[in-house]
């Protein structure tokens, strides 16, 4: 955290400053605090709030404009001592009382700061009965300044005037503002009389009974006789005047524990009052059906049993855009009305208490005697008539989470300060007014749900006679729709089975169409063997003329011939291969595939002068029906050779089919020159029986094969395209 930050981070207790304020109050009364509070950013109800804590920022604007106006540069360490003294210290003066010894405190000092301070780190060890270290190590160097250093000293030195009458010796050798890394305070001071007279005792007692024994070497017996008993005499009387002083210093504790044991005692009564108040307010809740019934007892009780002049309950509209009066006590009617007509507005800043307890869902204790009508300057108490007010209540009703309103209660003419006790006790009338408003929300709600489900059973019930009588008029439509509907059922599957025997028929004729296309090719093949066969045979008998005719001859012609003839075997081997219909799924490469499928074809491409150019990248591995997929590889290179020679395209007439593997998938392109598809008609070449050739030339089934292939089949996808010079198809497997 850098430094700016740790300046902005609430790090001091609003008890520090309220103890400034208190001493401001006592020695400076003509000093405007509430200009002072405002140089510093501070609120009044913030001060007076002992849960709130300001930043270093705040504090050191505050200490600069408080030296400002009273002159006094030492301002800083009277308040330090102001702090422990009687006026400033309330409830943390009799735990300290209660510890009985300034000691005992100093030994507590890191528990006992921690709940004014989070700037510093307090540290401290006893090095005698009446002398202590204490050791301030900074949460970070720079962030203090050296007027919190003499605040410090001045509290040690009040501490210790707690408990004695004569002040301290403070040694400070080691300080964060001379170049020390932390601030090092050595703290001693004079024990109690008690404790030095009876030190003194012990130490005379022994020269005492020395110097007797020492006369009665010198004077004899006779002299011991009168020595010793004067001795004993004088010994005596130092103890009893010893215990004396002791007596007076512990009934003066007793004193001060006896009177803090008073105060625990009647908190303790008001804790049990209040509790048993607040069993009979929460019994008297859940007796309630409408929340303005509830809230006007609730004011009663408030007003009857409560120890306040006034108080208020505000709650939030429907549509929580602002705070409306709900019930109130005490208020003069003009005040109402000034209440009633100008409501809190929540989209408004939170310098209201009202609001910011609304918002923040956090209780306020506000001790009024700060500038508290200055500070606050909101609806709150510009509607009051009562200048005198000193203390103020505010907390939320929240239930399950969310802020309903807020009750606040005040002190007006009494002398008595709001407590901490004060604020458990309303806040714990706020949770149960809470929950009692939402249990009466709850309570509503169900009453007007009652209301509409029974208006709605008899709407339901009117409604569904009413269905009764039309349901029995349709049911006699129903039936003669339903037969209707059997005849018309009846029908399609006539029609469908109809369509369904000219589906396969097409189909029987594309296959007749491809059988006939394959045997084409297979004549395309066989030609030139054929010619070679001839060739061989035509030239036997005219060898044998010529006696030419030898056995190395004869053996030559026999091996030529069985090349042809195995060649003529081993394509009507590829072209039954490519007829037989694949049984299972199986890893197989599309190089082998690709060749496989241009060995059919090769010749007839050639005479029809297409060149088929072959580019894959890698050995791309496919799995699925190795046969479906030249199929359909082979379908899109007879489309795209019908296009060259129905378009008479010039050569060079080219194929290209290109693979590669991307992302996990192969892609191959079947690209051609051929001019491309009309984009008019592009989004339909798959469609079945659609053809741009005439049903003499094809029965447009060859491209809706290839794309059931590639994506039922094989599980793929078939897409076309037009690019520069003619069509692409693109398969993705």
């Amino acid at each position: 955290m850098g430094d700016d930050r740790l300046r902005e981070t609430p790090l001091y207790n609003s008890r520090i400053i309220d103890a400034y304020l208190k001493l401001v109050r006592q020695k400076y009364p003509q000093l405007d605090l509430a200009a002072l509070l405002e140089h510093a950013g501070m609120k009044g109800y913030e001060v007076a709030d002992q849960a709130h804590w300001f930043g270093q920022e705040q504090v050191e604007r505050f200490y600069e404009k408080l030296v400002q106006m009273t002159g006094n540069p030492n301002i800083a360490r009277e308040a330090g001592r102001y702090a422990a003294s009687p006026d400033a210290l309330g409830a943390m003066r009799q735990y300290i009382l209660a510890l009985v010894g300034a000691a005992h405190t100093f030994e507590l000092i890191s528990r006992i700061t921690a709940n004014f301070t989070r700037s510093s780190v307090y540290r401290s060890r006893r090095l005698a009965r009446n002398k202590v270290e204490i050791v301030v190590t900074p949460l970070q160097p720079g962030l203090e300044k050296p007027f919190q250093c003499e605040n410090r000293i001045g509290f040690f030195e009040a501490v210790v005037l707690a408990f004695s009458n004569a002040p301290p010796r403070i040694e400070h050798p080691e300080c964060m503002f001379s170049g020390g890394a932390t601030c090092r305070y050595l703290i001693s001071w004079e024990p109690k009389p008690s404790e030095s007279l009876r030190r003194t005792l012990r130490t005379a007692v022994p020269l005492l009974f020395l110097a007797d024994l020492a006369a009665g070497v010198w004077g004899g017996i006779s002299t011991l006789a009168i020595t010793l008993p004067g001795t004993l005499i004088v010994i005596l009387v130092l103890e009893l005047v010893a215990r004396g002083i002791g007596e007076k210093e512990l009934l003066a504790t007793l004193n001060n524990t006896r009177e803090s044991n008073e105060s625990l005692i009647e908190q303790i009564n008001v804790n049990y009052n209040n509790a048993l108040l607040a069993h009979e307010i929460g019994r008297a809740l859940g007796s309630y059906r409408t929340r303005e019934q509830m809230l006007e007892d609730v004011a009663g009780v408030l007003r009857r049993r409560l120890d306040y002049d006034r108080g208020v309950v505000l709650l939030a509209d429907p549509l929580r855009c602002h705070l409306e009066l709900a019930t109130s006590y005490g208020f003069a009617d003009c005040e109402l009305e000034c209440l009633k007509s100008a409501p809190f507005s929540l989209d408004e800043p939170l310098d209201d208490p009202y609001l910011r307890c609304f918002q923040e869902q956090r209780p306020l204790l506000v001790d009024a005697s700060v500038g508290l009508e200055a500070t606050l300057a909101s609806r709150s108490f510009a509607c009051s008539t009562e200048p005198g007010t000193r203390s103020f209540i505010c907390c939320p009703l929240v239930s399950e989470g969310e802020s309903l309103g807020v009750i606040a209660v005040e002190q007006l003419h009494r002398h008595r300060p709001l407590v901490e006790s004060d604020l458990s006790l309303i806040m714990g009338t706020a949770s149960m007014i809470a929950i009692s408003l939402r249990n009466l929300e709850l309570f509503e709600d169900l009453q007007r749900a009652k209301e509409e489900l029974e208006l709605r059973v008899a709407k339901r019930t009117e409604d569904l006679e009413k269905s009764r009588r039309s349901l029995e008029d349709k049911n006699a439509e129903l039936e003669r729709a339903n037969r209707e509907i059997e005849e018309e059922s009846a029908g399609r599957v006539r029609a469908l089975e109809e369509l369904r025997e000219k589906e396969r028929m097409l189909i029987q004729q594309s296959r007749l169409a491809a059988l006939g296309e394959m045997i084409n090719n297979i004549a395309h093949q066989w030609r030139q063997p054929l010619n070679e066969l001839a060739l061989i045979v035509q030239e036997l008998p005219m060898m044998f003329d010529q006696n030419r005719f030898s056995r190395e001859y004869l053996k030559e012609s026999v091996a030529k011939f069985m090349r042809v003839v195995g060649h003529l075997s081993k394509t009507i081997d590829d072209f039954r291969n490519f007829f037989r219909p694949d049984q299972a799924r199986v890893p197989f490469r599309l190089r082998d595939v690709v060749e496989r499928t241009l060995s059919l074809v090769v010749e007839n491409f050639r005479q029809q002068g297409v060149a088929i150019e072959v580019a894959l990248t890698g050995d791309p591995v496919l799995e699925g029906y190795p046969n479906e997929f030249s199929q359909a590889l082979l379908n899109i290179l007879l489309n795209a050779r019908d296009a060259f020679v129905d378009r008479e395209i010039a050569a060079p007439r080219r194929i290209q089919i290109a693979g590669v593997e991307e992302g996990g998938h192969c892609v191959v392109t079947i690209s051609d020159n051929a001019g491309g598809i009309d984009p008019a008609i592009l989004d339909r070449i798959f469609d079945p029986y659609f053809t741009t050739r005439g049903p003499e030339q094809g029965t447009g089934i060859g491209l809706y094969l290839a794309k059931m292939i590639i994506e039922k089949n094989l599980r793929g996808r078939l897409s076309a395209a037009n690019v520069a010079e003619g069509a692409q198809f693109r398969i993705e497997v």
